[in-house]
């Protein structure tokens, strides 16, 4: 059920980035076709956009991805979703009454961090608690690294984003001084011009995605960590009602 849920997320991010890169490379490839505004006339965000060169798009690309994943935090990383209040006091009152089948059918009902964790827990009810506690231990390690490995998403596109820039800066740069050294540049500031503005563009570009990225993946990995560890002790106390260590 779990699975099915992260594959139909996945499929749906899918759809969405593929849909935003088609339009992206449509709309640039028609703005290149298009003529050249007059040099007195003031660039607007489009015309600065595709100024910038063939490194525009791959930069494009990178904010879809960064937006779509920022949205899925949002509601992904929700206490109410990760750490579902209504379920553990459900849970543990079963436990208290003995009905271990009438908690595992409370984890039947929902899915997440929490009640994974708890489930194999539930598995092991009746044996040791160190037994109960290793499994649900390795539940929650699982979970947690799948969490933490898609918002590290955001941070390879924190890094990627710049670095994108700072390759169309030097192929701006190596466009301008090609300019100079073979079509007298000097006596043509305006094809020297279009390989700088080219050059600043890009690098502009590239930290306009990639420092807001970076914000929210610090945001998002703190905010994980922190719901981590209430996971932790909500889990070790269900872990001793299951081995009779405390009792209602």
């Amino acid at each position: 059920m779990g699975s099915r849920m992260r594959r139909e997320s996945a499929l749906r991010l899918a759809s969405f980035v593929i849909l935003s890169v088609i339009v992206l490379f449509s709309f640039t490839a028609m703005a290149a076709d298009a003529p050249a505004a007059p040099a007195a006339k003031s660039m607007t965000l489009w015309d600065t956009w595709v100024a910038g060169g063939w490194c525009m798009p791959p930069i494009g690309l990178c904010s879809v991805f960064g937006v779509a994943l920022i949205i899925e935090m949002f509601i992904v990383l929700r206490k109410s979703v990760m750490l579902p209040v209504d379920y553990l006091m459900a849970v543990k009152t079963a436990i208290k009454s003995g009905d271990i089948q009438g908690a595992k059918n409370l984890g039947a009902l929902k899915k997440g961090f929490l009640v994974n964790v708890i489930q194999a827990g539930l598995e092991k009810s009746g044996q040791e608690l160190q037994i109960i506690q290793d499994a649900m231990t390795m539940a929650g390690v699982k979970e947690a690294t799948s969490l933490q490995q898609r918002i590290g998403y955001l941070s390879s596109i924190g890094t990627i984003s710049p670095m994108l820039g700072l390759l169309g800066t030097v192929f701006g740069m190596i466009s301008s001084f090609n300019v100079i050294a073979f079509e007298a540049g000097l006596g043509k500031p305006t094809l020297l011009a279009k390989g700088v503005s080219e050059a600043l563009i890009t690098t502009a570009f590239g930290l306009i995605v990639g420092i807001p990225v970076m914000a929210f993946y610090f945001f998002f990995r703190n905010k994980a960590n922190e719901i981590t560890t209430e996971i932790e002790i909500d889990s070790n106390e269900v872990a001793l009602l299951l081995a009779g260590k405390i009792k209602g």
